[in-house]
């Protein structure tokens, strides 16, 4: 997904699963005048979702909020109930012994949501953020190097 910043409109209200720009901000960054925010299990802005967002990258120009992207993961315990499964069966369905189906890679912007799959990189905090600040920064054509201006709100 390749985005212009300048056309780009606000995401909010386009998917439930669009991370809350504000909730569990983590650390700031700032490049060619976009700002963006890293968020470790950030609330989503819909209701009723089966998914969480254990890490979350929001972009934000001129005001708006034209772009996320998250590491999402399906959420057994939240899907067993609306489909009738019992959790342990969705667990074995899904490969999982834990609460939570595999990491998968989302985008947000221009209306649109993309997957790119799985994510496969590494569990250290700093690659993953590494990681989203390089998918943000190609996604909106970025070639300025992200400066940290500030940690834990």
């Amino acid at each position: 997904m390749i985005l212009d910043r300048n056309d780009a409109e606000s995401i909010v209200g386009t998917f439930p699963t669009v991370p809350d720009p504000d909730s569990a901000v983590v650390r700031v960054y700032t490049a060619g005048g976009l700002e963006m925010r890293y968020h470790r299990n950030a609330e989503l802005l819909g209701s009723d979702v089966v998914i969480a967002a254990p890490y979350s990258l929001t972009v934000h120009y001129d005001g708006r909020y034209v772009f996320a992207v998250s590491i999402e993961r399906d959420d057994l315990r939240a899907i067993s109930p609306l489909i009738g499964v019992p959790l342990r069966e969705l667990q074995e369905e899904y490969g999982v012994k834990g609460f939570y189906g595999e990491p998968k890679i989302s985008l947000y912007g221009d209306g649109e949501k993309e997957s790119l799959g799985v994510y496969q990189g590494m569990n250290d905090e700093e690659e993953i953020i590494r990681f989203l600040l390089s998918v943000a920064l190609d996604s909106l054509d970025e070639l300025a190097e992200p400066e940290e201006v500030q940690k834990a709100r």
